[in-house]
């Protein structure tokens, strides 16, 4: 086991303690375990390619640790009430494209591909970090238009990730099945 996939499951286990804070109403904590758990998206993936210790293990565990501690964030400041009305239009931008792209990644593993991380897509979530962060404290103008450019950055990185995908799909189609 890697420091960086050590990085990564922790991220992955401070979901909980980060949900739990929250609806008790321990904003200073669930902020502080957030960040935490920010820092290791942060760092894990910095760790991994300096060390040299790039695994598949790696390459699957992160992006499942970003979507629960985004999902997470995102489903409790709902609950709590910090987001609402037109704030539920990011929030589901943000989670709609998150199944999509998991589907996406999927699909191309299944022919034998794989859906790079892009730069835009790290900007991306460290936009959504940052926003979900600032919206930890309460709500506020600040978190609000963060989560708004979060969410145009997703709706771009998705779309981007889909236009990849059918081009990549696409050019291992063999031609119109003998079966039609």
């Amino acid at each position: 086991m890697t420091l960086a996939n050590r990085l990564t499951l922790l991220r992955a286990i401070l979901v909980l303690p980060y949900a739990a804070l929250l609806m008790s109403g321990e904003t200073i904590l669930a902020g502080i375990v957030f960040a935490i758990a920010a820092i290791t998206d942060l760092l894990d993936g910095y760790v991994a390619r300096k060390r040299q210790e790039e695994t598949p293990l790696g390459r699957v565990l992160d992006p499942i640790a970003d979507k629960m501690l985004t999902t997470t964030a995102l489903i409790v400041l709902v609950a709590n009430g910090t987001l609402w009305s037109f704030m539920l239009i990011p929030v589901l931008a943000i989670a709609l494209r998150e199944l999509w792209v998991a589907g996406l990644r999927e699909g191309l593993v299944e022919q034998g591909g794989e859906l790079p991380v892009s730069p835009l897509a790290k900007g991306k979530t460290t936009v959504q970090l940052v926003a979900l962060f600032v919206l930890t404290f309460g709500p506020s103008v600040f978190g609000f238009a963060l989560l708004w450019v979060a969410a145009l950055l997703t709706f771009g990185t998705g779309v981007h990730y889909t236009v990849v995908t059918l081009k990549e799909l696409s050019f291992g189609v063999q031609g119109p099945s003998s079966e039609t």
